[in-house]
C-alpha cells in the first residue's frame, strides 16, 4: 500500500494545492490493477453475449449469414482459437504488471486547485495579442481603453493583460470550490474557459491523442504485414485462418502480432496522452467493445 504523503505547493494569489494519493474505485483493488484486468474482463463478457447470440441464432433478421462453403474456409477450430486468445490476454495482463510495477496511485488536489492553475493560463493566453495589433499599426492599448466602456472581457482580451473590473470577476474558495465575489481576482470569461478546460477540454484532447496513436499504430503496422509477404506469411496469416470469425475471436492472431501491433499501440497511447488509470479503463473498454464487434 502506498503511504499517505501529501505534496503541495502554492503560488501568489491562488489556493493552497494539497495533492493525496486518489482513492480506489473499488477498495480491494488498486485502480493500477483494474485498469489492466478490465479490458479482459469486458472482453470475457462481450465476447459471450455475442457467442450467445450466435448459437442460439437470436437477432438472427439483423445478421448477414455465412454461408456453408464459407464457414469450411475456417482453418482454426473454435477451441484452438479460444487457446490463442486466452494466451492473448495472460501477456496483455503480464505485460501490465510489468509496466505498472511499483507505480503509486495518482496523486489528486482539489477541484479549486485545478480550476485556479488552469485560470491562470487562461489569463496568460491573450498577452501576445497586443504586440501582434501593434504590429499591423493598431495601438492596442488604445483600444484597449475605448472599448472597455461598452465590453470590459473584449477590452482585457485586446489589452493583452488582466485589468480589475469589479462586477465581473470571481474567486476560487479554497475549501469548496465555489466561486465567491471579489475584486482582484479572475473574470467570469478566465473561469469559463478554466472550467471548461479541467473538465472536458483537456480530458478531450487526450482520448483524441490516445486514439491517433492507437488507429495510426496499428494502420501502418497492419498495412506493413500485409504489404510485407515475409510478414503476412510467418505473422500476419495466423490471424486470417478464420474466414468467418468467432465473436470471441477478434484477437486471435500470432504471438509476436499480438504484441507489437495490439498491447504496444496502447501502451504507447496511455504514455504519450498521459492517461490516468480511470482514463485507462474507458479507454480500454471502449476499445475492447469496438475490437469485438468488427470481428462479430
Amino acid at each position: 500500500m502506498a503511504s499517505k504523503t501529501t505534496a503541495s505547493f502554492s503560488a501568489s494569489s491562488s489556493p493552497l494545492c494539497v495533492l493525496v494519493p486518489q482513492e480506489p474505485l473499488l477498495p480491494w483493488i488498486s485502480d493500477n490493477i483494474l485498469a489492466i484486468l478490465l479490458p479482459t474482463v469486458v472482453y470475457a463478457v462481450a465476447g459471450a453475449f455475442f457467442h450467445l447470440l450466435d448459437v442460439y441464432e437470436l437477432f438472427g433478421s439483423y445478421r448477414i449469414h455465412p454461408s456453408q462453403e464459407e464457414l469450411k474456409r475456417n482453418h482454426v477450430t473454435r477451441w484452438q482459437c479460444l487457446q490463442t486468445v486466452v494466451r492473448y490476454h495472460v501477456m496483455q495482463i503480464v505485460i501490465g504488471l510489468f509496466l505498472s510495477y511499483g507505480n503509486e496511485p495518482p496523486m489528486v488536489g482539489d477541484q479549486a486547485c485545478k480550476i485556479h492553475q488552469a485560470a491562470t493560463v487562461a489569463r496568460s493566453i491573450p498577452n501576445p495579442i497586443p504586440m501582434i495589433l501593434n504590429t499591423i499599426g493598431i495601438d492596442a492599448r488604445q483600444l484597449s481603453q475605448s472599448t472597455r466602456a461598452s465590453s470590459a472581457t473584449l477590452a482585457h482580451i485586446i489589452g493583452g493583460k488582466y485589468q480589475p473590473i469589479t462586477n465581473t470577476v470571481r474567486a476560487l474558495n479554497n475549501t469548496s470550490g465555489d466561486i465567491v465575489s471579489s475584486s482582484n481576482e479572475f473574470t467570469d470569461l478566465e473561469l469559463t474557459l478554466a472550467k471548461l478546460s479541467v473538465t472536458i477540454l483537456t480530458p478531450m484532447l487526450q482520448y483524441l491523442i490516445a486514439l491517433i496513436v492507437v488507429d495510426t499504430w496499428i494502420y501502418f503496422t497492419h498495412r506493413l504485414c500485409h504489404v510485407n509477404r515475409t510478414l503476412y506469411r510467418l505473422v500476419h496469416a495466423q490471424h486470417h485462418r478464420i474466414y468467418v470469425p468467432y465473436a470471441y475471436g477478434a484477437v486471435y492472431a500470432h504471438w509476436l502480432e499480438s504484441l507489437f501491433l495490439d498491447i504496444l499501440s496502447f501502451v504507447l497511447a496511455g504514455e504519450l496522452a498521459q492517461l490516468s488509470p480511470r482514463q485507462s479503463m474507458l479507454f480500454g473498454t471502449a476499445a475492447t467493445i469496438k475490437t469485438i464487434g468488427d470481428h462479430c
